[in-house]
């Protein structure tokens, strides 16, 4: 898993390729090119190239998880499609089908209510996931085990402690009873950013 974050989109992109083929339905190396169009100049706080992030995402549920369906695959890559660019959902139906769009819809953020600060968010959102099924809920810790995997020192400590801390609360039960292995990486990743 380590390995993963000394690698280049490109690197990243043919170890997933590598790995699943390019004969999948729904096509994963087709996610791959319409996630790489649309976060195209996107970047990441630490100024990564975002679509690192989407990939990795996939590969953590690939070979930690252990998570091979290619509506999965193709909905981590496509994760942040909706939340961050000008992509719908019903872009991703007509492309991907109606599994890839939904997982997708659950796993787009609401937008800010009046006064909601980005914790009351997340807490609010896990809640939600814990009645969307173990899909979603893999995804979710997918993509959340690569944000705290990749935490650099550009998040304000209080925002960082309370993302650290609502991941742990609200997150990692669900992951427990979705996938072990998820589960302990996890949890690791949160002690070794210093969340017991």
């Amino acid at each position: 898993m380590e390995d993963l974050y000394h690698l280049s989109p490109d690197q990243l992109e043919r170890r997933l390729i590598d790995k699943v083929g390019d004969g999948t339905w729904p096509p994963v190396h087709k996610a791959v090119a319409v996630a790489r169009d649309k976060h195209r100049g996107q970047q990441r706080k630490d100024g990564s190239d975002f679509v690192g992030h989407p990939l990795r995402t996939a590969l953590l549920l690939l070979e930690v998880a252990g998570v091979q369906d290619p509506n999965m695959l193709c909905a981590a890559v496509l994760h942040d499609v909706v939340e961050d660019t000008d992509a719908s959902c019903d872009d991703l139906l007509e492309e991907f089908g109606s599994k890839v769009a939904d997982l997708v819809r659950i796993l787009t953020l609401e937008p800010y209510q009046d006064g909601q600060d980005k914790s009351a968010r997340d807490v609010a959102h896990f809640q939600h996931l814990a009645w969307e099924g173990r899909d979603p809920q893999l995804l979710r810790t997918a993509d959340r085990l690569d944000n705290i995997r990749s935490l650099g020192d550009t998040v304000p400590p209080a925002r960082r402690e309370a993302y650290l801390r609502d991941t742990r609360d609200h997150l990692l039960p669900l992951t427990l009873a979705s996938n072990t292995a998820l589960y302990h990486a996890l949890n690791l990743a949160l002690a070794d950013q210093g969340c017991p």
